[in-house]
């Protein structure tokens, strides 16, 4: 697997000898739309309509045309993301994906995958915080980018086999290097045995008091535990669960306040 967090990392080149078919490997299974996400979001978008044509309707009949171009318009804006996910298919190979959206494919085999990054819809109650992970989008060696989208059957299960085989098998080559001396980059964050440097402000690992993992971000401490020192955001970062092993092994104090990412 290459190093796409390190600065002087050369991706391998891909077997010129095997067709796509043969990098991908054997089909393992099938995952098709959740019709959830489809469903629900077109009753919202008709309730939404109903809501709004019924106000106009009260003031009767001019009423109900004035308003029935922003019911239809705020109808077109929700039912247009779910419409387009009809037709979504993922196929699950060996050592791959395959994602199908009506005719259109794109098929991304994990050894050509650079960087891992998350598509996250962080939602705050008042009793708990959740970060739903939407999508991933997986960069490859030519710097093109593919989003696998999440809104299929068994996506957690998903989402996992592509964590792990694009980004948590790069740990222990990372902790290797940190261990050597490097310095690992994640965008505009870069981190060493000693300490982080956010932007161009750097912080001693031992000059930290505190490093707060949340379900969306790590937020760090230095010269108290009430306004961050800096924030890293998950969805702004590249393999974002390497990076968070990563400060763990790192920080001298951790608070963790995360809920695993749903979907």
């Amino acid at each position: 697997m290459p190093h796409p967090y390190r600065r002087d990392s050369t991706p391998p080149e891909a077997p010129a000898r095997l067709s796509e078919a043969e990098r991908l490997g054997s089909l393992r299974s099938v995952r098709r739309v959740d019709r959830r996400t489809v469903v629900r979001p077109l009753v919202i978008a008709a309730l939404l309509f109903a809501f709004i044509a019924g106000v106009g309707a009260a003031g009767g009949f001019r009423g109900f045309l004035v308003s029935l171009p922003f019911g239809l318009a705020a109808f077109a804006l929700l039912a247009a993301s779910p419409l387009r996910r009809r037709d979504l298919r993922i196929e699950v190979h060996e050592n791959g994906v395959v994602v199908h959206r009506g005719r259109r494919r794109t098929a991304v085999v994990f050894d050509d995958v650079d960087e891992v990054w998350f598509d996250l819809d962080p939602i705050s109650t008042p009793t708990v915080t959740l970060a739903i992970l939407r999508a991933f989008k997986l960069v490859d060696h030519d710097g093109v980018a593919h989003v696998v989208p999440l809104q299929v059957e068994h996506a957690d299960d998903l989402a996992r086999l592509i964590i792990r085989r694009c980004s948590l098998s790069l740990v222990a080559d990372a902790e290797k290097a940190l261990r050597a001396g490097a310095t690992l980059t994640f965008g505009r964050v870069r981190i060493d045995a000693k300490g982080i440097s956010v932007g161009n402000s750097r912080a001693e690992w031992s000059n930290l008091r505190l490093v707060r993992m949340q379900p969306d971000r790590i937020s760090f401490f230095r010269a108290q535990t009430v306004i961050p020192w800096r924030t890293v955001a998950f969805d702004k970062v590249p393999h974002p669960t390497v990076f968070v092993k990563l400060v763990q092994s790192l920080a001298h104090r951790i608070e963790s306040t995360t809920t695993p990412p749903r979907r």
